[in-house]
């Protein structure tokens, strides 16, 4: 259960309990324990830094202005209370523990003249014995400076000198010593007072759960102790779910839906599908008690301050609902809510339309939980409703920037029109031709000629080696003549046209002066050769105009794009066939349009009626979001 007074804190563990515990303890409900640092675990080693750290962050916020029942908290402590000993062997957090010691042994030492912390507080000190060190105990008593009796004395003795020097810097060393005396004494939940020290108390009842495993575990870094294995803690303790076999039915429930959840988001493309990053953390069920939290606290600045912005924020959230009413409906109604949240990502992730309308609205920085509130802020919505609601969202909020006119002949607000002519704004250009490709896999599936998911990994994670794939809005037909200057640029360029030529005509003449040029290169020879290569392609006709038009860009990655360069159309469309064998994601729409499925004709050359008619298929795609002017050009 979770302690929530200072005398019920005290009382050790029912061991025939078999699930681990959890609470948030002030320091002072530690007065009085007894602990034990086992061998298994190396001694006491923080820095100078490390205690000034820990000093200046305890003083920082005992000065401050709090809200009500605001407090510190640090970092969690692991234990298991051994019944046969009367004490708690720690399992992580004795770094902390044995810090705050030193800190209060300098304290007894400076201030109570000769009184005891015991006759002071009516308890005495926490005590803490080191397996390795017996006299530990004793030292952390009566600490000397400079002692190197042994390593870990060596590292008490610099540490407390630490907070020495750390006190007498401080302008009034005597108040700094109140201030933060006051934090390490308070207890919140006795006083109802404001400013104390906490710490997060997980405890391991489980007869199975061996010690050694846990802290070996979360040393390793393999199975850290996140919010979610805190928070799980809370919802399946059996004095919050009630007693007898109903509560273990209903424990065995939540831990089986909470691992169904926790597979489902473990999965790449639904993961992906609602972030835009990857998840760095062993749970990934953790994404929805943020969201949870980020949902109650958006509006609310006293619980955002009581919750903090640390790494452990998530947890704390979810202990203030467990601390008030009854917890066994705070369990239901909470779980509920997890519930409702999982199984609104499962039918966004399996409508079609939706998968790829959300899914855009996340790459370009719209939160899940602003989805959320967005298509069910109202109860009463049809499918239709809530599919215009996502496509007035993508039209108003990610295409702000776009300049939107009205034709001079006609006031009609129906009819105004979008121009993309001559935008320099290369992530404009890339957000509407990631649409154009999510809209055309989202009309495929309305007509049931395609089933098919955009793959959003591929597209916000995938990699080539170590490197991050970067997207590029690519000419097709390339924007500038030949700009080839180098010799080395020269041979790359003939080297990837000269598989072409034979295709483009069967000039055996042409083939011969490509290997002699990459053999024997000669600059003054390169412009004719490249000439005769780009009349056989058909390319030199297009004008300067078309090139610029919308219908001659594409999304690629950035790899493929600057791999070939200014190269003929054929040579780029045998390259991004190659890329897509070797694993190089490649967008649908990309590839259709290098295959020529847009229009029909040669797929050899690259034309303006190419352009025209893929230009006429984007615009068509892309008219729920936004209308065209006629003649659509774009500069990048």
């Amino acid at each position: 259960m979770i302690e929530n007074n200072k005398s019920s804190a005290a009382a050790k563990p029912n061991v025939s309990r078999r699930t681990n515990t959890i609470a948030l303890k002030s320091v002072s409900q530690l007065l009085g324990e007894k602990f034990y640092i086992p061998s298994y675990q190396r001694g006491y080693r923080w820095t100078k830094q490390q205690v000034e750290d820990l000093l200046s962050d305890i003083y920082s916020f005992a000065i401050k202005k709090k809200m009500p029942m605001e407090f510190y908290c640090l970092q969690p402590i692991i234990v298991k209370y051994i019944q046969e000993e009367d004490h708690y062997e720690v399992v992580d957090g004795q770094q902390r523990l044995t810090t705050i010691r030193i800190i209060m042994s300098y304290i007894i030492d400076h201030d109570y003249q000769g009184k005891s912390f015991e006759k002071e507080h009516g308890t005495p000190m926490f005590s803490i014995d080191f397996q390795t060190r017996p006299k530990t105990q004793q030292f952390l008593t009566n600490i000397k400076e400079d002692n190197d009796d042994n390593v870990d004395f060596l590292h008490i003795s610099n540490a407390y000198k630490t907070i020495r020097e750390w006190f007498e810097a401080q302008k009034r060393p005597k108040t700094a010593k109140d201030f933060i005396l006051n934090a390490l004494t308070l207890d919140n939940q006795e006083d109802g007072s404001t400013g104390a020290v906490m710490v997060i108390w997980y405890e391991i009842n489980d007869e199975n759960t061996n010690p050694v495993d846990t802290f070996i575990r979360i040393n390793l870094g393999k199975i850290p102790l996140t919010n979610a294995e805190l928070i799980k803690a809370l919802f399946l303790q059996q004095g919050h779910l009630g007693e007898g076999e109903n509560a273990r039915l209903k424990q065995l429930e939540i831990a089986q839906q909470w691992d169904q959840i926790e597979n489902k988001l473990q999965d790449q493309q639904f993961w992906w599908f609602l972030n835009k990053s990857d998840n760095r953390t062993s749970s990934h069920i953790e994404f929805i008690f943020d969201m949870m939290k980020d949902l109650a606290i958006q509006n609310d600045p006293v619980l955002a301050k009581k919750v903090g912005d640390d790494a452990f924020a998530t947890f704390r959230y979810f202990n203030i609902l467990f601390s008030n009413g009854n917890t066994l409906e705070v369990v239901k109604s909470n779980w509920a809510n997890v519930k409702e949240y999982f199984d609104f990502f499962v039918e966004c992730f399996e409508n079609p339309i939706w998968y790829h309308y959300i899914g855009f609205l996340i790459y370009c920085g719209m939160p899940i939980k602003e989805i959320y509130d967005l298509m069910y802020h109202e109860s009463n919505h049809s499918k239709d409703d809530v599919t215009l609601k996502l496509i007035n969202q993508i039209k108003n909020r990610v295409f702000h920037t776009i300049k939107w006119k009205r034709k001079e002949d006609d006031l009609n607000v129906s009819d105004w029109y979008i121009e993309l002519g001559y935008t320099s704004d290369r992530e404009l250009l890339r957000r509407v031709f990631l649409l154009f490709n999510l809209q055309y896999i989202v009309n495929k599936s309305i007509f049931g000629n395609l089933v098919y998911k955009f793959p959003f990994r591929s597209f916000k994670a995938d990699k080539k080696g170590h490197n991050l794939i970067s997207w590029d809005i690519e000419h097709i037909d390339s924007l500038k003549e030949n700009t080839l200057l180098r010799v080395d640029e020269q041979i790359t360029w003939l080297q990837n046209a000269k598989q072409d030529v034979h295709l483009l005509s069967g000039d055996l003449v042409l083939s011969i002066e490509v290997d002699e040029f990459i053999v024997n290169p000669k600059g003054k020879y390169f412009q004719s050769i490249y000439e005769k290569i780009r009349n056989l392609s058909g390319e030199d006709s297009i004008s300067d105009e078309m090139k610029n038009d919308l219908g001659n860009l594409t999304l690629l990655d950035a790899g493929t794009n600057r791999g070939y360069g200014n190269a003929l159309f054929t040579t780029k469309r045998r390259k991004i066939i190659e890329r897509d064998k070797d694993g190089v994601f490649v967008p649908i729409c990309t590839k259709n349009v290098f295959f020529k499925y847009f229009d029909g004709n040669s797929r050899s050359t690259w034309t303006e009626d190419d352009i025209y008619s893929y230009r006429k298929t984007i615009e068509e795609t892309l008219k729920d979001f936004f209308p065209f002017k006629p003649e659509v050009n774009a500069k990048v």
